[in-house]
Protein backbone atom coordinates (compact mmCIF):
# COMPACT_ATOMS: atom_id res chain seq x y z
CA UNK A 1 0.00 0.00 0.00
CA UNK A 2 1.33 3.38 -0.98
CA UNK A 3 1.81 5.71 1.96
CA UNK A 4 0.55 9.27 1.69
CA UNK A 5 3.45 11.68 1.41
CA UNK A 6 3.80 14.11 4.28
CA UNK A 7 2.40 17.53 3.53
CA UNK A 8 5.34 19.61 2.36
CA UNK A 9 3.88 22.99 3.32
CA UNK A 10 1.24 22.37 6.04
CA UNK A 11 0.85 26.08 6.74
CA UNK A 12 -0.16 26.70 3.13
CA UNK A 13 -2.71 23.88 3.38
CA UNK A 14 -4.10 25.52 6.53
CA UNK A 15 -4.26 28.85 4.71
CA UNK A 16 -6.29 27.23 1.93
CA UNK A 17 -8.80 25.87 4.47
CA UNK A 18 -9.00 29.25 6.20
CA UNK A 19 -9.78 30.96 2.88
CA UNK A 20 -12.45 28.37 2.18
CA UNK A 21 -14.13 28.87 5.56
CA UNK A 22 -14.18 32.64 5.13
CA UNK A 23 -15.70 32.30 1.65
CA UNK A 24 -18.28 29.86 3.05
CA UNK A 25 -19.16 32.47 5.65
CA UNK A 26 -19.39 35.30 3.13
CA UNK A 27 -21.40 33.32 0.57
CA UNK A 28 -23.97 32.44 3.22
CA UNK A 29 -24.60 28.78 2.46
CA UNK A 30 -23.77 28.78 -1.25
CA UNK A 31 -21.43 25.85 -1.93
CA UNK A 32 -17.79 26.91 -2.21
CA UNK A 33 -15.60 24.73 -4.44
CA UNK A 34 -11.82 24.46 -4.45
CA UNK A 35 -11.50 26.59 -7.56
CA UNK A 36 -13.32 29.47 -5.82
CA UNK A 37 -10.41 29.54 -3.39
CA UNK A 38 -7.83 29.17 -6.15
CA UNK A 39 -9.31 32.12 -8.02
CA UNK A 40 -8.23 34.40 -5.18
CA UNK A 41 -4.68 34.10 -6.53
CA UNK A 42 -5.65 33.38 -10.14
CA UNK A 43 -4.59 29.73 -9.92
CA UNK A 44 -5.50 27.11 -12.52
CA UNK A 45 -6.99 23.81 -11.22
CA UNK A 46 -3.57 22.13 -10.94
CA UNK A 47 -2.01 24.94 -8.87
CA UNK A 48 -5.19 25.13 -6.81
CA UNK A 49 -4.92 21.42 -6.00
CA UNK A 50 -1.24 21.80 -5.06
CA UNK A 51 -2.11 24.68 -2.72
CA UNK A 52 -4.89 22.69 -1.06
CA UNK A 53 -2.62 19.67 -0.52
CA UNK A 54 0.24 21.77 0.82
CA UNK A 55 2.48 21.11 -2.17
CA UNK A 56 2.70 24.80 -3.05
CA UNK A 57 4.17 27.33 -0.65
CA UNK A 58 2.08 30.51 -0.39
CA UNK A 59 4.22 33.07 1.43
CA UNK A 60 4.88 36.07 -0.84
CA UNK A 61 3.91 39.53 0.39
CA UNK A 62 1.82 40.08 -2.74
CA UNK A 63 -0.08 36.83 -2.15
CA UNK A 64 -0.80 37.84 1.46
CA UNK A 65 -2.11 41.22 0.34
CA UNK A 66 -4.25 39.70 -2.43
CA UNK A 67 -5.82 37.14 -0.08
CA UNK A 68 -6.53 39.73 2.62
CA UNK A 69 -8.09 42.13 0.12
CA UNK A 70 -10.21 39.46 -1.56
CA UNK A 71 -11.49 38.06 1.74
CA UNK A 72 -11.85 41.45 3.43
CA UNK A 73 -9.80 40.39 6.46
CA UNK A 74 -6.87 41.88 8.36
CA UNK A 75 -3.65 41.11 6.49
CA UNK A 76 -1.98 40.21 9.80
CA UNK A 77 -4.44 37.33 10.14
CA UNK A 78 -3.48 35.90 6.76
CA UNK A 79 0.22 36.23 7.56
CA UNK A 80 -0.22 34.48 10.92
CA UNK A 81 -1.86 31.45 9.26
CA UNK A 82 0.72 31.35 6.45
CA UNK A 83 3.59 31.49 8.96
CA UNK A 84 2.12 28.85 11.28
CA UNK A 85 1.55 31.20 14.20
CA UNK A 86 -2.17 30.41 14.08
CA UNK A 87 -4.26 27.40 13.08
CA UNK A 88 -6.98 27.95 10.51
CA UNK A 89 -9.58 27.31 13.23
CA UNK A 90 -8.17 29.98 15.51
CA UNK A 91 -7.85 32.39 12.59
CA UNK A 92 -11.48 31.80 11.66
CA UNK A 93 -12.49 32.63 15.21
CA UNK A 94 -10.45 35.82 15.00
CA UNK A 95 -12.35 36.65 11.82
CA UNK A 96 -15.82 36.01 13.25
CA UNK A 97 -15.50 35.87 17.02
CA UNK A 98 -15.28 39.30 18.60
CA UNK A 99 -18.46 41.06 17.51
CA UNK A 100 -19.35 44.66 18.29
CA UNK A 101 -17.88 46.78 21.09
CA UNK A 102 -20.52 49.48 20.60
CA UNK A 103 -24.06 49.21 19.18
CA UNK A 104 -24.18 49.00 15.38
CA UNK A 105 -26.11 52.08 14.06
CA UNK A 106 -27.87 49.90 11.46
CA UNK A 107 -28.99 47.47 14.14
CA UNK A 108 -30.29 50.35 16.27
CA UNK A 109 -32.18 51.83 13.32
CA UNK A 110 -33.87 48.53 12.49
CA UNK A 111 -34.65 47.93 16.16
CA UNK A 112 -36.23 51.37 16.45
CA UNK A 113 -38.42 50.76 13.40
CA UNK A 114 -39.53 47.43 14.82
CA UNK A 115 -40.20 48.98 18.24
CA UNK A 116 -42.22 51.78 16.65
CA UNK A 117 -44.31 49.33 14.62
CA UNK A 118 -45.19 47.41 17.76
CA UNK A 119 -46.11 50.61 19.63
CA UNK A 120 -47.44 52.76 16.78
CA UNK A 121 -50.83 53.34 18.40
CA UNK A 122 -49.41 54.26 21.80
CA UNK A 123 -46.19 56.15 20.97
CA UNK A 124 -45.21 58.69 23.63
CA UNK A 125 -42.05 60.38 24.89
CA UNK A 126 -41.97 57.78 27.64
CA UNK A 127 -41.89 55.06 24.99
CA UNK A 128 -39.01 56.88 23.32
CA UNK A 129 -37.09 56.95 26.61
CA UNK A 130 -37.90 53.30 27.23
CA UNK A 131 -36.44 52.40 23.84
CA UNK A 132 -33.25 54.39 24.45
CA UNK A 133 -32.80 52.76 27.84
CA UNK A 134 -32.95 49.29 26.27
CA UNK A 135 -29.98 50.14 24.08
CA UNK A 136 -27.71 51.91 26.56
CA UNK A 137 -24.36 50.22 27.03
CA UNK A 138 -23.96 51.50 30.61
CA UNK A 139 -20.25 51.94 29.91
CA UNK A 140 -19.76 53.97 33.09
CA UNK A 141 -21.05 51.03 35.14
CA UNK A 142 -18.94 48.53 33.18
CA UNK A 143 -15.90 50.70 33.92
CA UNK A 144 -16.83 50.68 37.60
CA UNK A 145 -17.05 46.88 37.73
CA UNK A 146 -13.78 46.38 35.84
CA UNK A 147 -11.97 48.98 37.95
CA UNK A 148 -13.14 47.23 41.12
CA UNK A 149 -11.78 43.89 39.87
CA UNK A 150 -8.44 45.44 38.92
CA UNK A 151 -8.14 47.14 42.30
CA UNK A 152 -8.99 43.93 44.16
CA UNK A 153 -6.28 42.11 42.19
CA UNK A 154 -3.83 45.02 42.52
CA UNK A 155 -3.48 44.69 38.75
CA UNK A 156 -0.92 47.22 37.54
CA UNK A 157 1.13 45.36 34.95
CA UNK A 158 0.01 43.35 31.90
CA UNK A 159 -0.85 40.63 31.18
CA UNK A 160 -3.82 39.83 33.39
CA UNK A 161 -3.54 36.29 34.75
CA UNK A 162 -7.05 34.83 34.51
CA UNK A 163 -6.55 31.99 37.05
CA UNK A 164 -5.77 34.73 39.58
CA UNK A 165 -9.22 36.23 38.95
CA UNK A 166 -10.83 32.85 39.66
CA UNK A 167 -8.66 32.35 42.74
CA UNK A 168 -9.70 35.75 44.13
CA UNK A 169 -13.39 35.66 43.21
CA UNK A 170 -14.48 32.23 44.40
CA UNK A 171 -17.88 32.36 42.67
CA UNK A 172 -15.99 31.70 39.40
CA UNK A 173 -14.05 28.57 38.49
CA UNK A 174 -12.07 27.92 35.31
CA UNK A 175 -10.64 24.58 34.23
CA UNK A 176 -9.39 22.80 31.13
CA UNK A 177 -11.86 20.41 29.51
CA UNK A 178 -10.67 16.82 29.41
CA UNK A 179 -11.48 16.57 25.69
CA UNK A 180 -12.27 18.94 22.83
CA UNK A 181 -15.57 17.07 22.31
CA UNK A 182 -16.82 18.35 25.67
CA UNK A 183 -16.72 21.92 24.35
CA UNK A 184 -19.04 21.08 21.42
CA UNK A 185 -16.91 23.06 18.99
CA UNK A 186 -16.89 26.23 21.11
CA UNK A 187 -13.90 28.22 22.32
CA UNK A 188 -15.18 27.93 25.89
CA UNK A 189 -18.18 26.45 27.68
CA UNK A 190 -19.84 28.04 30.69
CA UNK A 191 -22.43 26.89 33.20
CA UNK A 192 -24.20 28.80 35.97
CA UNK A 193 -25.76 27.47 39.15
CA UNK A 194 -26.59 29.01 42.54
CA UNK A 195 -24.88 32.30 41.69
CA UNK A 196 -21.66 30.62 40.62
CA UNK A 197 -20.14 30.25 37.15
CA UNK A 198 -17.98 27.44 35.82
CA UNK A 199 -15.89 28.04 32.70
CA UNK A 200 -14.19 25.29 30.68
CA UNK A 201 -11.63 25.85 27.93
CA UNK A 202 -9.55 23.64 25.59
CA UNK A 203 -6.70 21.81 27.27
CA UNK A 204 -3.68 23.54 25.78
CA UNK A 205 -0.18 23.99 27.13
CA UNK A 206 -0.34 27.65 26.13
CA UNK A 207 -3.74 29.31 26.45
CA UNK A 208 -4.41 30.99 23.11
CA UNK A 209 -5.56 34.64 22.92
CA UNK A 210 -9.04 33.79 21.64
CA UNK A 211 -9.52 31.43 24.58
CA UNK A 212 -8.42 34.14 27.02
CA UNK A 213 -10.94 36.47 25.44
CA UNK A 214 -13.71 33.87 25.64
CA UNK A 215 -13.04 33.29 29.34
CA UNK A 216 -13.01 37.03 30.06
CA UNK A 217 -16.29 37.46 28.17
CA UNK A 218 -17.90 34.67 30.21
CA UNK A 219 -16.67 36.41 33.35
CA UNK A 220 -18.36 39.55 32.05
CA UNK A 221 -21.70 37.79 31.87
CA UNK A 222 -21.28 36.74 35.50
CA UNK A 223 -19.95 40.00 36.98
CA UNK A 224 -22.22 42.35 34.99
CA UNK A 225 -25.25 40.17 35.70
CA UNK A 226 -24.45 40.07 39.41
CA UNK A 227 -24.05 43.86 39.51
CA UNK A 228 -27.28 44.47 37.54
CA UNK A 229 -25.43 46.17 34.68
CA UNK A 230 -26.63 44.01 31.77
CA UNK A 231 -29.23 45.82 29.68
CA UNK A 232 -31.81 43.07 30.03
CA UNK A 233 -32.16 39.48 31.14
CA UNK A 234 -34.97 38.92 28.62
CA UNK A 235 -34.26 36.38 25.89
CA UNK A 236 -34.86 38.11 22.58
CA UNK A 237 -32.82 39.36 19.64
CA UNK A 238 -32.40 42.92 20.94
CA UNK A 239 -31.47 42.11 24.54
CA UNK A 240 -29.17 39.27 23.43
CA UNK A 241 -27.37 41.67 21.10
CA UNK A 242 -26.92 44.37 23.75
CA UNK A 243 -25.69 41.83 26.30
CA UNK A 244 -23.13 40.67 23.70
CA UNK A 245 -21.93 44.25 23.22
CA UNK A 246 -21.66 44.79 26.98
CA UNK A 247 -19.75 41.56 27.66
CA UNK A 248 -17.43 42.38 24.73
CA UNK A 249 -16.74 45.76 26.32
CA UNK A 250 -16.10 44.10 29.68
CA UNK A 251 -13.65 41.56 28.23
CA UNK A 252 -11.71 44.21 26.32
CA UNK A 253 -11.46 46.50 29.33
CA UNK A 254 -10.60 43.67 31.74
CA UNK A 255 -7.77 42.28 29.60
CA UNK A 256 -6.54 45.45 27.90
CA UNK A 257 -7.46 48.53 29.97
CA UNK A 258 -6.87 51.81 28.16
CA UNK A 259 -4.70 53.26 30.92
CA UNK A 260 -2.27 50.34 30.71
CA UNK A 261 -2.16 50.47 26.92
CA UNK A 262 -1.19 54.16 27.11
CA UNK A 263 1.48 53.29 29.67
CA UNK A 264 2.91 50.53 27.46
CA UNK A 265 2.88 52.73 24.34
CA UNK A 266 5.45 54.97 26.00
CA UNK A 267 7.82 52.01 26.43
CA UNK A 268 7.56 50.39 22.98
CA UNK A 269 10.12 50.40 20.19
CA UNK A 270 8.76 52.89 17.63
CA UNK A 271 10.80 51.20 14.92
CA UNK A 272 8.85 47.94 15.23
CA UNK A 273 5.21 46.94 14.74
CA UNK A 274 3.37 48.67 17.61
CA UNK A 275 0.31 46.40 17.42
CA UNK A 276 2.44 43.24 17.50
CA UNK A 277 4.35 44.52 20.53
CA UNK A 278 1.14 45.34 22.40
CA UNK A 279 -0.30 41.93 21.51
CA UNK A 280 2.77 40.27 23.06
CA UNK A 281 2.55 42.36 26.22
CA UNK A 282 -1.16 41.71 26.82
CA UNK A 283 -1.22 38.10 25.52
CA UNK A 284 -3.84 38.99 22.92
CA UNK A 285 -4.02 38.55 19.16
CA UNK A 286 -2.77 41.20 16.76
CA UNK A 287 -6.22 41.31 15.14
CA UNK A 288 -7.91 42.11 18.44
CA UNK A 289 -5.19 44.51 19.53
CA UNK A 290 -5.38 46.46 16.27
CA UNK A 291 -9.09 47.14 16.77
CA UNK A 292 -8.70 47.86 20.47
CA UNK A 293 -5.93 50.41 19.90
CA UNK A 294 -8.00 52.24 17.27
CA UNK A 295 -10.98 52.34 19.63
CA UNK A 296 -8.94 53.76 22.51
CA UNK A 297 -7.32 56.45 20.37
CA UNK A 298 -10.64 57.47 18.78
CA UNK A 299 -12.75 57.46 21.96
CA UNK A 300 -10.11 58.50 24.49
CA UNK A 301 -11.46 55.72 26.71
CA UNK A 302 -10.90 55.81 30.47
CA UNK A 303 -10.58 52.03 30.82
Amino acid sequence: MKKDAATKYPNSANLFQFCRRVLDHKFGGIRVIDQDVGQILGFDPADCSHWKKGKKNIRSIQAMKSIAKHLGVDERLVVDVASGEMTEGEAYFEFTGYGDFSPDPKFLENAKKDYYRRNANSWTKDKELEFKKQFETNEFEINRVVRSIHETLAFQEAPLYLPEVAATFTDITIKAAESEAELEGKAIRMSESDGKMGIEYPMDEKMRPYVRYGIAKAMGKHFLGKEGVLSSLDVNEHSNYMNEVQTNMFAAKLLTPAYLIRKELANLDAGKDIVAQLADVFWMSKTFMNGRLKEILEKNSEI
